[in-house]
């Protein structure tokens, strides 16, 4: 990253961009938002000794970089303006908060004279050190007004260098950290706050989850000490769903507090205590008290129902829309165009809201399933006299590797192939999961299992865990073998020709089907949906276009009504 946007930065001064706080276009981001060109990157002027500071107010990649020396580049330095000791300055701004100049001392807190870009003026600030997991380090540097810069990127939890087990707390700031430090209690803040808006699978801006997954694997809780506002929900949501809602734990405050160090300020050490101990579950052994969703429906009586995700095919949208927290069974007969529908449509979903993606493709090998998404993102076949160049397989092939992982079938236990899906949750923050076909998985539900009971529990598993981790379970299952009608035409298979048993039709949240017709015409039928908001019972047909190897609009001049199913083997 700081080697990209170094150069960009340099070609930008040579470009003659002018003096001070300047805009650029973020390497980091840029290639895959569709404001591609927008300038997101402030670039400070450089100090004496060549430093120039840098905050992409997309992503949020931040910190410091040198424009006399490449080298320090690849290796951040920690500025040495920092000093061991508190000046009184500091020391009074912090008792004002609560916090004595000791408790700051123990969490490792500096001070120093740095460059803020928003004052244009090198200020007294306090400084936060990070050690990352790779053994970087940097410092977060704020004033008294909340104005923040970075020397280095810091990117793991604050202090979880130090945490030696029992509750892992995990708050939105450091000085909420700095408070319960005063209380003699140990916590870590996430390195960038709480995210403006709503959250679309950013794999980075959460990457520091992974880097202590030991730690949330260790510890007794994961208690969230949040803000009590929009954006502190929205962390508190994304943490849940990553590491697991089982394990996690909310602080709740007084009603005229927003967060830990208010509590500490207005009530003192004995209430904030109090709240940390009054902290609720999650979940409560299975049962949900009802004013835990109050905020939650209040919100959807005002705002309405989320529409689910959409593809940008109108057809496809009024049919059907991708929602987390849901299971969706797709069917049709062999040849049909199952997977490529899929996996095309994942694609969409990737490109047009970031969403991250876990495969488990048993019967299309690996190498296979890359060519065909990086085709799909592309838009050219991968075969072919008009296929992609070797230049944009390769751009296709970052894009996937930076948005889908693979589950492979070593091990085809449901459980195993959901323990893998959870490590991609935390990881990557995936929002879907496709299992292509369903008769591959396996479980050991217990020998007096029917095949009918064995079916249902592995299906009531997948729901679960879309509800539990918050995406989308997308799961392909062959029909049984459809019979021609009277009039030589193929039925459409539906949730109950699903191969095993009707627990397909009744479990599923959405149910598809696929088929294809003559002339590159693909047909969806939905024939079931659960939630209006998500689909409705129907059908549409769509045209697929090999030289984009994507789904549109039929073309002009085609009669539907001449269409004629047929069977493909």
């Amino acid at each position: 990253m700081y080697e990209m946007i170094r150069d960009s930065i340099v070609e930008s001064i040579e470009n003659g961009i002018s003096s001070g706080q300047s805009r650029i276009k973020c390497p980091e981001c840029s290639p895959d938002r569709r404001k591609s060109n927008e300038r997101t990157l402030s670039v400070s002027s450089p100090s004496e000794d060549g430093a120039i500071l840098f905050y992409c107010h997309h992503c949020t990649a931040s910190g410091r970089v040198t424009i006399s020396d490449k080298q320090d580049v690849a290796t951040p330095q920690v500025a040495g303006t920092s000093k061991s000791s508190l000046e009184p300055v500091h020391i009074k701004w912090l008792a004002d908060r609560g916090i004595s100049a000791a408790a700051a001392e123990r969490c490792g807190v500096v001070c120093g004279d740095v460059y803020l870009a928003k004052r244009n003026a090198s200020c007294k600030c306090l400084g936060f050190p990070y050690i990352n997991e790779d053994g970087t380090r940097a410092i977060k540097w704020r004033d008294s007004a909340k104005n923040f810069t970075q020397t280095g990127a810091a990117r793991s939890l604050w202090r979880i260098d130090e945490f030696a087990g029992g509750d892992l707390i995990i708050c939105e700031g450091e000085m909420d950290v700095l408070a319960l430090e005063e209380c003699g209690v140990f916590s870590t803040s996430v390195p960038n706050g709480a995210p403006a808006g709503k959250v679309h699978g950013d794999a980075k801006k959460f990457a520091y989850l992974w880097d202590c997954k030991d730690a949330i694997d260790t510890a007794d809780r994961i208690i969230l000490a949040v803000d009590a506002d929009s954006p502190g929900r929205v962390l508190a949501d994304e943490i849940a769903r990553r590491v697991g809602k089982a394990r996690c734990w909310k602080m709740k405050y007084p009603d005229d507090c927003k967060d830990v160090n208010d509590v500490l300020i207005k009530h003192g050490d004995l209430s904030l205590l109090k709240c940390l101990g009054d902290a609720t579950p999650w979940p409560i052994s299975g049962l949900r008290d009802p004013s835990e969703y109050k905020e939650d429906a209040m919100s959807l009586f005002s705002s309405g129902f989320q529409s689910g995700a959409r593809c940008g095919v109108k057809s496809i949208d009024d049919l059907y829309r991708v929602m987390p927290q849901t299971l969706t069974i797709c069917t049709g007969v062999p040849g049909s165009g199952k997977s490529t529908f899929l996996t095309w449509l994942s694609v969409e979903l990737a490109k047009r809201h970031g969403w991250g993606c876990a495969v488990m493709s048993a019967e299309t090998s690996s190498q296979v399933h890359l060519l065909q998404l990086a085709s799909s993102y592309i838009g050219k076949p991968f075969r072919g006299d008009s296929r992609m160049t070797e230049q944009e397989l390769e751009r296709g092939i970052e894009w996937a590797s930076e948005r889908y992982v693979f589950i492979d079938e070593s091990d085809t236990d449901i459980q195993s192939v959901l323990d893998r899906a959870h490590a991609a949750v935390l990881r990557l923050g995936i929002r879907l999961l496709v299992i292509d076909p369903y008769n591959f998985l396996t479980g050991n539900f217990g020998q007096d299992d029917t095949g009918i009971t064995h079916i249902n529990k592995l299906l009531v598993a997948l729901k679960g865990f879309a509800v539990e981790r918050g995406i989308a379970v997308w799961l392909v299952a062959h029909p049984t073998k459809m019979y021609r009608q009277s009039d030589g035409s193929v039925p459409v298979p539906g949730g109950y020709d699903i191969s095993g048993s009707a627990a397909f039709f009744n479990v599923a949240d959405i149910g598809l089907t696929v088929s294809r017709l003559e002339q590159s015409r693909t047909k969806l039928t939905c024939w079931k949906a659960r939630f209006p908001w998500v689909g409705t019972t129907g059908e549409c047909i769509v045209d697929f276009d090999e030289s984009s190897n994507g789904f549109k609009e039929i073309s002009f001049g085609w009669s539907e009504s001449g269409r004629q199913d047929i069977e493909f083997d």
